[in-house]
């Protein structure tokens, strides 16, 4: 049967509002269309007045199948400790000292952002040549595609332990799933994000050198700011040119396996 790649944007007075994708199959189709059309009038950012859904399909020979990062929780206890978290993680990711704040700032700062930065963590430039636009990480989903969940971001039994709880957040399941495809990416050597949804306080940091880490408080309910920083560093690697980067980023079709590793 057939799959195909849908994306869905929606914004209201030009603001971005909303953005999810999923690939799924041609059976499945017609339900994933009306669930993120759903979502983009339902909002927490507000009720979009502009939505544009994409549908395009994607040949099996495309797809690139990809493992999940491992997943660890950080309870952390306010904004203060979340941050010092992130910073010396930074610092794992031979980062020095100085760059690590910077990069810390800019995150702060990250609003209505309809991708992410892409930041050379050497030099501190920029490299989207779009910055309020940045770099759309796109064509990814799980194997088992979880376009159903879309609809049922705070839903879960109550007889689930945690870790299945979680595997009914659509937060989660997305963040997790544009995560493992971005620090698969040549030269990305990391991501840190935090929803702009004004319920959601929970961001991450993710590399494949210590999985995806859930960090709590990463700001107060009620703030709409929020973001990501795609961690460039091209001495990684030689031999791929930024160009190589943003291509798999942006266009190379992944699938994500289903066995999430809790740790």
């Amino acid at each position: 049967m057939n799959l195909y790649s849908i994306k869905m944007r929606g914004s209201k007075e030009h603001n971005h509002i909303s953005g999810a994708e999923s690939i799924v199959s041609e059976k499945d189709l017609q339900n994933a269309v009306s669930v993120l059309i759903k979502r983009a009038l339902t909002h927490s950012k507000g009720k979009s007045d502009f939505i544009n859904i994409k549908i395009e399909e994607v040949k099996k020979e495309e797809l690139k199948y990809i493992d999940p990062l491992y997943v660890t929780t950080l309870n952390t206890k306010n904004k203060k400790e979340s941050y010092e978290f992130l910073y010396n993680n930074l610092l794992k990711l031979n980062i020095n000292s100085k760059n690590a704040i910077y990069i810390i700032d800019l995150f702060k700062s990250i609003k209505n952002m309809r991708g992410a930065v892409l930041l050379d963590v050497n030099n501190l430039k920029r490299l989207e040549k779009d910055k309020l636009r940045g770099i759309r990480a796109t064509y990814m989903d799980f194997e088992d595609s979880k376009v159903d969940m879309l609809d049922k971001q705070y839903e879960c039994t109550d007889n689930l332990n945690k870790n299945e709880k979680l595997l009914q957040n659509t937060h989660f399941i997305e963040a997790l799933c544009l995560s493992s495809k971005v620090c698969n990416a040549p030269n990305i050597i990391g991501e840190m994000c935090c929803s702009d949804d004004k319920n959601y306080t929970t961001g991450y940091i993710a590399s494949k050198k210590f999985g995806y880490i859930r960090v709590k408080h990463m700001k107060d309910i009620g703030e709409d700011r929020g973001g990501r920083i795609f961690l460039y560093d091209p001495t990684i690697d030689s031999k791929y040119t930024l160009e190589d980067t943003i291509k798999y980023l942006e266009n190379t079709k992944v699938i994500v396996k289903d066995k999430v590793i809790f740790k």
